[in-house]
C-alpha cells in the first residue's frame, strides 16, 4: 500500500469521526496529512536547491583549496626536509674536511717543532761538547800545573822535614824520591 493511499483512507476514515479528529494535535490530524507533505516538499526541494547551488560549492571548493594547501605543504616539507639532508650531509663533509686540515697542521707543526727541537737540541749539545771539551782542557792544564805544583811542594816538604830532623838531603835526591812515589800512587 502506498502511503498516499494510507494518507487518503485515514483522512476519509476522519471524515466519517469529525468529532474524534477534535481531540487530535492539530499537525498529527490525518485531514492536514496531505499539506503538510506537499509543504514538505517544497521545503526540502527548496533547502537542496540552495544547499547544492550556494553552500556545497563554497563547502567543496574550501575543502579543495585546504587540500591543496596541505599537499602544498606536505610538498614544501618534504622538499625543506631534503634540503635540511643536504645540509647536513654538507656540514658533516665540511666538519671532516676541517678535522682532517686540523690534524694535518697539527702533523706539520709537531714535526716543525720536533725538527726544530732536534736542531735546538743538536746545537746545545754541540756547544756543551764544546765548552766540556775547553772544561776538561783547563781542568788537565790545572792538573798537570797543580802536579807539578805538588811535586815542588812535595820536594820543598821533605827538604823541610828532613832538615828538622836534622838531615840534609840533596835537592836532586828528594825530586827522585818524590817522583818515584807520585808514580807508585798516580
Amino acid at each position: 500500500m502506498s502511503l498516499l493511499a494510507f494518507l487518503a483512507e485515514t483522512a476519509a476514515h476522519a471524515g466519517e469521526h469529525g468529532e474524534a479528529s477534535k481531540d487530535v494535535f492539530p499537525a498529527f490530524d490525518p485531514t492536514w496529512f496531505a499539506s503538510q507533505l506537499f509543504w514538505l516538499a517544497v521545503f526540502f526541494i527548496a533547502l537542496y536547491f540552495a544547499l547544492s547551488r550556494f553552500v556545497l560549492p563554497k563547502l567543496s571548493d574550501t575543502l579543495e583549496k585546504r587540500a591543496n594547501r596541505i599537499a602544498s605543504d606536505l610538498d614544501e616539507a618534504a622538499r625543506l626536509n631534503n634540503q635540511s639532508v643536504e645540509a647536513q650531509k654538507a656540514l658533516e663533509l665540511r666538519l671532516a674536511q676541517a678535522r682532517a686540515k686540523a690534524r694535518e697542521t697539527a702533523d706539520k707543526a709537531r714535526e716543525k717543532s720536533e725538527a726544530e727541537l732536534a736542531k735546538e737540541t743538536a746545537r746545545v749539545d754541540a756547544d756543551l761538547a764544546r765548552k766540556l771539551e775547553g772544561a776538561e782542557a783547563r781542568i788537565s792544564k790545572l792538573r798537570a800545573d797543580a802536579m807539578s805544583n805538588v811535586e815542588q811542594i812535595a820536594v820543598s816538604t821533605a827538604q823541610a822535614m828532613t832538615a828538622r830532623l836534622g838531615v840534609k838531603a840533596a835537592e836532586a835526591d828528594v825530586k827522585k824520591a818524590v817522583s818515584a812515589a807520585l808514580e807508585k800512587r798516580g
